[in-house]
């Protein structure tokens, strides 16, 4: 009886107390008590069973609070990021894998959570190697939607001026309606497309 164990080493033998916070906190999990298990995991300093236990009870803040306490480079935070990463929560998952070391499973989440700009500047700020088709592939991303803008602006941030250049360009030549009706406008990105060439220079 964990219970009574307790009763009996509270002031003693702290490894005994451990491991006795730690089996009454597999008694409530076993039970789906998940709160409960939660406090004795804690008292027991059972972080592996804490990460389990916070899934379960989806609560999140109390896991994230686990990434910070957590040894840097411990096993626990690559499951912490993989369970962020299932619901959903690209930041969160990302910070854990980040505190473990791995910047090439923080990337790949954000791409995999559609959080392109979080991949690029992470890559960038990482020295990532496979930027550059990170680049192109959220490049295209954005031309299947249509988001021509958003492309260009991505290449100027990236100094990929030449790209710049050339989706300006392309976007001069389709304007809809041509030069007649929209003279400005059509000047304006070629004016925008030389400015991206001279920057290349």
């Amino acid at each position: 009886d964990w219970f009574r164990v307790i009763q009996l080493a509270h002031g003693g033998n702290e490894d005994l107390l451990q491991q006795a916070w730690s089996a009454i906190g597999d008694y409530y999990a076993d039970r789906g008590k998940w709160s409960n298990a939660a406090q004795y995991y804690a008292k027991a300093q059972n972080n592996a069973a804490l990460v389990d236990t916070y899934y379960f009870l989806e609560d999140y803040e109390a896991l994230e609070r686990l990434i910070n306490y957590l040894p840097e480079g411990s096993p626990l935070l690559r499951d912490i990021g993989n369970k962020f990463s299932l619901v959903g929560l690209c930041e969160q998952s990302v910070a854990a894998f980040m505190r473990n070391g791995d910047v090439k499973t923080a990337v790949d989440t954000c791409v995999m959570l559609n959080q392109w700009d979080s991949a690029v500047n992470l890559a960038q700020q990482n020295n990532f190697q496979a930027i550059e088709g990170l680049l192109a592939k959220y490049a295209q991303h954005l031309l299947d939607k249509n988001k021509k803008i958003e492309a260009v602006q991505l290449y100027r941030k990236a100094n990929r001026n030449t790209e710049a250049a050339k989706l300006l360009a392309q976007m001069a030549k389709e304007m809809p309606g041509g030069a007649q009706k929209n003279p400005d406008r059509i000047k304006k990105l070629y004016l925008l497309a030389a400015l991206e060439v001279e920057k290349f220079k």
